[in-house]
C-alpha cells in the first residue's frame, strides 16, 4: 500500500539475549529460542533410487519426499504432541520440516538431537515387535510401495538391482 511502511523481508531466526551483531562483546550471549528444522535430501534415497541419483531429481523421486513427510508428520504430531508443522521445499534436492510450536522452539540441543534420532530409522535399529511408530510408518510405506518401488523404480526388474 502506497505511503505506508511495509517490510522489504521477513527474516527468521533465533531470538538471542542480545543483538546478534554483538555476540562478540557479551560474554553470556546465547540463544533463548530457536526454530527445530529437519532437513530431508532426496540423497538419502540414493540407495532405492533408480530413476537419478546424488542431487538430480524427478518427479518419482519426489514420491519418497512425499512418503517421508507422511510418517514424520505423523510421529511428531502423535509421538511428540506437535501441531504447527510447516513443510518447505529446500530449494535444491529436498525438503525443510519447521515444526513451530512453542516447546519446539524452546528444546534443548539434547531434546532435538533425540527427537532427530527417533525418527532415524535403518535396519541395524529395528527390533520385533515393531515399535507403533515403526508400524504406522510401515502402513504408509505398503501403501506407496507397489507405486513407488516396483513400478517407477523398477528395484526388482533385473538381479543387480536387489543384490
Amino acid at each position: 500500500v502506497k505511503g505506508e511502511n511495509v517490510p522489504v523481508k521477513i527474516d527468521i531466526g533465533a531470538i538471542c539475549n542480545a543483538a546478534p551483531k554483538m555476540h562478540k562483546g557479551i560474554r553470556d550471549f546465547r540463544f533463548e529460542s530457536r526454530e527445530f528444522v529437519m532437513d530431508i535430501d532426496m540423497t538419502d534415497y540414493d540407495d532405492v533410487r533408480t530413476c537419478c541419483s546424488e542431487a538430480k531429481v524427478c518427479q518419482k523421486c519426489w514420491k519418497f519426499m512425499n512418503i517421508a513427510m507422511r510418517i514424520i508428520q505423523e510421529a511428531l504430531v502423535e509421538d511428540f504432541g506437535f501441531q504447527h508443522i510447516l513443510w518447505i521445499f529446500s530449494g535444491r534436492r529436498g525438503i525443510h520440516c519447521w515444526v513451530c510450536d512453542e516447546t519446539a522452539r524452546n528444546l534443548s540441543n539434547e531434546r532435538r538431537s533425540a527427537i532427530a534420532e527417533y525418527l532415524s530409522i535403518s535396519k541395524d535399529t529395528v527390533t520385533f515387535p515393531l515399535h507403533p511408530s515403526l508400524r504406522r510408518a510401515k502402513d504408509i510405506i505398503f501403501d506407496e510401495f507397489d507405486s513407488i518401488i516396483v513400478e517407477d523404480q523398477a528395484l526388482f526388474d533385473t538381479e543387480e538391482s536387489y543384490t
